[in-house]
Order: C-alpha cells, then sequence, then structure tokens
C-alpha cells in the first residue's frame, strides 16, 4: 500500500502584516492538488471573529472542517461543498476572540483521536495531536507535531513526544509524526529516531540525493523546519514544494512523502 503524506503550516490562513490577504482558499485548493492521504497541518485557526469580521470571504466553522471540502467553485456557489477527507483538530492556543492549533486530514476513516497540550511555558501554547487512522492495509498512527522556539523547550518537548508514543502506541505499529519542529539547527533528529525507533524522512532532489532546500521561509527555503518520521515504511519520494506560488500562500513550504507499508 502507497502512503502520501504532506506536513504544511499554513500561517492560519492570512498572509502580510499591511494589508493582511486571506489565502485559505488557495490553500484548500493547492492542498487538495497535492493529492495526499494524510496532511499534518499546523497554525489551524479553528475560530477567529475578528477576521471573520473583516474577510468577506471567512470560512464559516473551522479552517480543518474548510479545508477538508471540494475546492470546487461550483460547489462553493451553491454552497453544498462535499467533504474529500475526514478531519481532526486539536486546539492549542486559545485566546478572547479565538482558538488555533493542530488539524488532520484524512482520506481515510479516523477511529479515535487524543490532544496533548505540552506548552513549556505561557508564552507559547503548542500541542501534539494523536490520531489513528484506519487504512484498508490496518490501522496507522500519524501525530502532528508543533514545537516551541527556543532549543530547551523543543528538547523537552520531544520528550513528551517520545514518553506518549512509548504509552499510546504499540511496539512495531506503524507511526508517522509530522510537523513544525522548529528544529532549524537539525539537533533533534537524532533524539527522535532513537527514541520513537523511526527513520526521519528528508527531502531529496531529481538524483535521489539529498537536497539542500528547506521549508522555511518559503519564499527562501533553506531552514528545515518542517520534519517528518515514519515507522513501519519505506520511502519513495520526499519533496519541498517551493516556489513563487507557494510563497504567497504562508511563511513554510509544504513537505511531500510518498511512502509504502513494509508490513503488508
Amino acid at each position: 500500500m502507497r502512503l502520501r503524506i504532506a506536513t504544511y503550516n499554513i500561517h492560519k490562513g492570512v498572509m502580510g502584516l499591511r494589508k493582511p490577504a486571506l489565502t485559505i482558499h488557495a490553500l484548500r485548493e493547492q492542498i487538495h492538488a497535492m493529492n495526499a492521504d494524510l496532511v499534518f497541518l499546523q497554525e489551524v485557526q479553528g475560530r477567529h471573529d475578528r477576521h471573520a469580521g473583516k474577510f468577506e470571504h471567512w470560512p464559516e466553522g473551522g479552517q480543518h472542517e474548510f479545508l477538508a471540502q471540494s475546492p470546487s467553485a461550483i460547489d462553493d456557489l451553491l454552497g453544498h461543498a462535499s467533504q474529500q477527507y475526514f478531519t481532526a483538530y486539536g486546539m492549542n492556543a486559545v485566546y478572547s476572540h479565538g482558538h488555533h492549533g493542530n488539524a488532520l486530514l484524512s482520506r481515510y476513516e479516523i477511529e479515535w483521536m487524543l490532544n496533548q497540550d505540552v506548552s513549556d511555558h505561557r508564552l507559547e501554547q503548542r500541542g501534539l495531536l494523536h490520531c489513528c487512522v484506519k487504512t484498508p492495509a490496518g490501522p496507522i498512527h500519524a501525530m502532528v507535531a508543533h514545537f516551541g522556539l527556543l532549543y530547551r523547550s523543543r528538547v523537552r518537548q520531544a520528550s513528551k513526544l517520545i514518553e506518549h508514543v512509548g504509552t499510546h502506541v504499540p511496539a512495531g505499529m506503524p507511526l508517522v509524526v509530522a510537523g513544525d519542529f522548529n528544529d532549524w539547527q537539525r539537533r533533534l533528529g537524532p533524539i527522535l529516531q532513537q527514541g520513537l525507533k523511526a527513520e526521519e524522512v528528508m527531502p531529496l532532489d531529481k538524483k535521489n540525493r539529498l537536497a539542500r532546500v528547506g521549508s522555511f521561509p518559503s519564499r527562501f527555503p533553506v531552514l528545515g523546519l518542517d520534519r517528518v518520521f515514519a515507522r513501519g515504511f519505506k520511502v519513495h519520494e520526499a519533496t519541498v514544494l517551493h516556489g513563487s506560488a507557494w510563497a504567497k500562500l504562508s511563511d513554510h513550504a509544504p513537505f511531500v512523502v510518498d511512502l509504502e507499508c513494509a508490513w503488508c
């Protein structure tokens, strides 16, 4: 069984400081064009009352629900867009006018989900969204991660992630952990590979060599903040989608990986 996964920090569907532009509609089109089976999303706006009042086409409901729907303009016009993905949302940051967090879009049924708070201090609310996905080849554990900006925070959050997997994921079960680790120095890779008993998937070029391109910032992606760790899979392809079109949608570029199950 082949499985295409993507991890993407969508910057809450809005870009720009002086003149903020709504990007969530274009994001939906591009996310569906990836044709991924599992999409690991960070900075997903569950609710934002101020943006809802400011932007004429702000989606009703959470962005994860909007992104799961068909991007067809006709469906939007008729007001009955069909759902293309199952979805789960884990609320991390809560404020008076709304909240945001991580989300998973899945082609397959999500059997259950857990959302663990891994915030290391009060200025950064971070979380782990853990979903058990029912695929034709059997259950897969999918975890969406978003780590903090401080190195010591990230180390403690990595420990919590490893502890969570040890408690909630049976040994040998297929596992994919993906998200924005903010690990620009790439110091967490060995810790997570050993603790999760997983392989870190690295972006490759057309000659199957390690690519130098990162995922942040999207206009000049040199830092590998967005990462994928997989257990029980063979890696076929791993690519960061970058360029001027992607740079307009978020400050991160999406990382897309093609996997094949090693157990089926």
